[in-house]
C-alpha cells in the first residue's frame, strides 16, 4: 500500500531537493504545498531541503508537524541497495566512480543526491543500485536512513558558519552510518576510522591504507589487485584515495574487477574540478572552482607541476585560512586573495609569514593580476564558497574560463 497517497505534505525549499521531493510525492498520490511563509492547515508532514536552516523545522515540530529531510524521503521510496558517500572533499568523484563501476558491471545504477540530482525523485525509477552523495547538511536530518555501504572520504574544517563547531560537523558526517548494523560496511581513511571506533559503530570497517592501498605499482582493494597505477586516468594522491574507496564500495555492492579497472582507466572529473582551461601567454590555466574549502584547495595545489599562482577567496564559511598558508607546497609562488574573505586571507598570510600575498577585489581583477606574474600555472582554487558574487561555484568557474579566453 502507498503510504503517501492522500497525504498533505508541506515542501520547504524550492531548489533541486524541494522540486524533486514534490515530484516524487505527487507521483505517489500526495497533495503538495510549497512553503511560502504560511503553514497550511492539516499538514501530515513536511519535507525540508538541506539548505534551509533548522529554526523553521523546530517551528513546524512545535506545531506537531513531523519533519523529514529530502534524503530521508528518498530512502523511504528506494527499494534498491544503497551506497552513501560523504566527506569534506572527494565525495563527488568517489560517487561518480562508484556509479560508473557498478554500471559497467551490468547493474542498473542511479547516482544522485548532493551531486546535483534529487534522491527522492530518482528513487522511484527502476534500478538495482543507488549511489547517493550526501552532504553534512543532508545528514543533519537523517532518522532511519540506512545505507548498506557508507563511505567517508575525509573530514576537515568546512561549513562552520552553519555547524558552528568542528565537533558538530564531525558528528553530522559520522551520522551516515548511525543506523548501520553488523552486516553493513563503512569505508574510511585511518583518521576517520579512529572517530568511528570512538563512536563504537556497528558496521564492518574497511580502512584506507590497510584494506585499500597502492603497492608494488598496483591499486589493491579488499585483497583484489585492481589496476596498475600508471593506467589510472587520474594519478594524483587524492584521486588514488578516491579510486580505492570507490573500488571497495563497488566490490561490496557486486561490481567485477574488470569493470572497476575500466572505469578507473577512463574516468574524467566533474566540471570545475581541476580542469585544464588552456594556455595563454605562456601560462597554463586551471579551473578548480569546485574547491570550496581549504582541504580541496590544498589537494589541487599539491597536484601542480611548476611555479603556480593560486587565486583564492569567495564568501565566508566561518573559518580562518592559516592552514592554507601553513601547508602550501613550494610550487605556489603567489596567492591572490579576492572576494568577501580577502582580508581574512591577508591576515592569515601575515600571521604565517607568507610574503607573496596579493589582494584583489573581484575575480576579474585577480585574473588580470595573475596574467602579469612570472609563473607557469594559474590555478583558480578558492578554498571558499562562491556566494559573494555568484549563484554557485559553477557560475564562478564559467566566469573564470571566459576571463581566460578574453
Amino acid at each position: 500500500m502507498n503510504k503517501f497517497f492522500g497525504k498533505r505534505v508541506l515542501i520547504v525549499g524550492s531548489g533541486i531537493s524541494g522540486k524533486g521531493a514534490a515530484s516524487a510525492l505527487k507521483q505517489s498520490g500526495a497533495i503538495i504545498y510549497f512553503f511560502d511563509g504560511a503553514i497550511p492547515d492539516k499538514i501530515d508532514f513536511a519535507v525540508m531541503s538541506p539548505g534551509v536552516k533548522g529554526e523553521l523545522g523546530a517551528l513546524l515540530e512545535g506545531q506537531n508537524i513531523p519533519v523529514i529531510g529530502e534524503i530521508e524521503l528518498g530512502y523511504m521510496l528506494d527499494s534498491a541497495e544503497i551506497t552513501a558517500i560523504t566527506g569534506t572533499n572527494g565525495k563527488t568523484t568517489t560517487a561518480m566512480l562508484t556509479g560508473d563501476m557498478l554500471g559497467k558491471s551490468g547493474l542498473s545504477t542511479i547516482v544522485c543526491g548532493n551531486i546535483g540530482s534529487s534522491y527522492s525523485e530518482n528513487a522511484l525509477k527502476p534500478h538495482d543500485r543507488t549511489v547517493v552523495e550526501v552532504s553534512s547538511f543532508q545528514l543533519l536530518s537523517v532518522k532511519e536512513f540506512h545505507p548498506a555501504v557508507a563511505v567517508i572520504t575525509n573530514i576537515s574544517p568546512d561549513h562552520l558558519d552553519r555547524h558552528v563547531t568542528m565537533k558538530n560537523y564531525i558528528n553530522a558526517k559520522l551520522d551516515i552510518c548511525k543506523n548501520q548494523t553488523e552486516s553493513d560496511y563503512v569505508i574510511a581513511p585511518r583518521e576517520v576510522v579512529g572517530l568511528l571506533k570512538e563512536r563504537a559503530v556497528r558496521s564492518q570497517i574497511v580502512m584506507l591504507g590497510t584494506d585499500l592501498c597502492a603497492e608494488n605499482g598496483y591499486l589493491t582493494a579488499l585483497g583484489k589487485r585492481i589496476i596498475k597505477v600508471e593506467q589510472l586516468a587520474q594519478k594524483e594522491e587524492h584521486n588514488i584515495e578516491n579510486a580505492l574507496m570507490a573500488s571497495a564500495a563497488a566490490l561490496i555492492m557486486g561490481a567485477n574487477v574488470d569493470a572497476i579497472s575500466d572505469a578507473l582507466a577512463k574516468f574524467r572529473p566533474a566540471d570545475h574540478r581541476l580542469r585544464f582551461v588552456g594556455k595563454r601567454d605562456g601560462k597554463n590555466f586551471y579551473n578548480d572552482s569546485k574547491a570550496t574549502n581549504i582541504g580541496a584547495a590544498l589537494a589541487a595545489a599539491r597536484s601542480m607541476v611548476g611555479s603556480t599562482a593560486i587565486i583564492a577567496g569567495g564568501s565566508d564559511k566561518g573559518y580562518e585560512f592559516d592552514e592554507l598558508f601553513i601547508e602550501l607546497p613550494d610550487t605556489i609562488k603567489y596567492v591572490i586573495g579576492m572576494g568577501e574573505v580577502k582580508d581574512k586571507l591577508s591576515a592569515a598570510a601575515k600571521r604565517q609569514g607568507y610574503d607573496n600575498f596579493i589582494s584583489a577585489g573581484e575575480l576579474s581583477e585577480a585574473v588580470k593580476i595573475a596574467k602579469t606574474l612570472d609563473v607557469s600555472n594559474v590555478l583558480l582554487s578558492p578554498a571558499a564558497a562562491s556566494f559573494d558574487f555568484y549563484d554557485g561555484y559553477d557560475k564562478r568557474g564559467e566566469h573564470f574560463e571566459r576571463l581566460i579566453r578574453e
